[in-house]
């Protein structure tokens, strides 16, 4: 099964109006690239990957059977599970290992927003099925406000799992607001609460929260990328012999990799989920791979809700579960109308913004921070300069208007925080 052609086909996707100001980071500004893999006996597979494409010539005349283990690039690959899956007649699960289960938990997800929303955004989930929901908490944002929001929308047994990034810091900052958290019925969880590196943490939060803590596979976590040794991370063997976590988070990249965290993840008894930022066809083949794990029983994600439209209709969960396609390949049909439409519409717009951290009246006298550059923003709070989660404080964002005033503050503030 030689593969004949790939061709490589770029889309702009276009996110929800309510959520687009605050996907700085996440959304890669809308920028997914489908992959069509032709073999030569005329089976079309299709894959994606996040961003623009890199070069894949290298992989024509390759064995797609093959390159289901060892073609490196994770958008060609999912191609060559959906077309080799087609050529067979099997669906790819049956590529991947033996089936466990047909259908497999599926969670919402966005990144950190205002609390009404939030709830707002809770309300879409449950419309359309879901039961889970992953949500980016941030110091600059009051936590409490935020759940409050959404637990008086959430219907019994919704449950949303908290994600800091490391944003808590260290065990002392983290216990009180982990505790306060917890008291919500709707929180299902938290994910990475402090930096991974600091295992006795883990340790500590462990034994003093009521609510399960999951963390990424043997890596770190923090958005840092002026200081590399912030967040090392702590080695899986490690995680699990000192029993750090109660869930694993793993990414949904190479397969082999993949399989090998999965594996030690069974052989652990420690249930994890997969999660990826990308489309609906990433989220169908994260499905199908789910469904041969033994422990991937918590919701798996692959960020998809955040677009207006995809090129596949996505799996819609009942009750917070899908059923995995079980027909040849990825099992799922290409909407070609509507990726013609994406590859021939703009970039989301991405103007300059400033975002100002605004503190409560009679808290650091209600001082403003402005921020030009996400990176600042994170590295401000993880490195302490700032206090974190304060009850009230809040976020605004402006958009470059064009005016002189929003150019002169930008100026100032695009390398280091500005009070105002």
């Amino acid at each position: 099964m030689r593969i004949q052609s790939i061709e490589a086909i770029p889309l702009h996707m276009q996110l929800h109006p309510e959520i687009a100001p605050h996907l700085y980071r996440s959304s890669h500004r809308g920028q997914i690239t489908l992959y069509r893999v032709e073999l030569a006996d005329g089976s079309v597979g299709y894959g994606e990957d996040l961003g623009n494409s890199g070069p894949v010539e290298e992989f024509v005349g390759r064995d797609a059977v093959a390159g289901l283990r060892d073609i490196p690039h994770s958008g060609v690959q999912m191609a060559c599970y959906d077309a080799v899956g087609k050529a067979l007649g099997v669906p790819a699960h049956a590529l991947m290992g033996k089936q466990i289960r047909s259908r497999v938990p599926h969670a919402y997800w966005t990144n950190d927003l205002p609390p009404e929303s939030l709830a707002n955004q809770v309300q879409r989930a449950v419309e359309m099925g879901f039961t889970v929901y992953k949500f980016k908490c941030r110091p600059w944002w009051d936590p409490f406000e935020q759940i409050a929001a959404a637990e008086a929308v959430a219907p019994p047994g919704f449950q949303i799992w908290a994600d800091f990034n490391g944003h808590l810091r260290e065990a002392r900052q983290a216990l009180p607001i982990l505790k306060g958290l917890s008291e919500f019925k709707v929180i299902g969880g938290f994910e990475s609460p402090i930096p991974q590196q600091d295992a006795a943490g883990y340790v500590e939060l462990r034994a003093k929260i009521d609510r399960p803590i999951a963390a990424h596979f043997g890596s770190g976590c923090c958005h840092v990328c002026t200081d590399p040794t912030y967040d090392r991370g702590t080695p899986g063997l490690r995680q699990i012999t000192e029993r750090l976590c109660d869930a694993f988070v793993l990414g949904s990249g190479d397969v082999e990799t993949l399989k090998q965290h999965t594996s030690v993840a069974a052989e652990a008894q420690l249930p994890f989920w997969i999660q990826a930022v990308g489309g609906a066809l990433r989220a169908v083949w994260t499905f199908h791979f789910a469904s041969t794990c033994k422990t991937g029983t918590l919701s798996h994600l692959s960020t998809h809700n955040v677009w207006t439209e995809d090129v596949i209709e996505p799996l819609q969960p009942v009750a917070g579960w899908v059923d995995v396609p079980d027909g040849p390949g990825l099992g799922v049909e290409i909407l070609e109308s509507t990726v013609e439409r994406l590859r021939a519409a703009p970039p989301i717009p991405w103007p300059r913004r400033i975002t100002t951290v605004v503190y409560p009246d009679g808290y650091l006298n209600g001082a403003r921070w402005h921020f030009g550059h996400e990176t600042v923003r994170h590295e401000s709070f993880y490195f302490g300069s700032f206090p974190g989660f304060v009850p009230g404080v809040r976020t605004e964002v402006w958009e470059d208007d064009g005016s002189d005033a929003f150019s002169a503050l930008f100026e100032r503030c695009e390398k280091q925080p500005i009070q105002g």
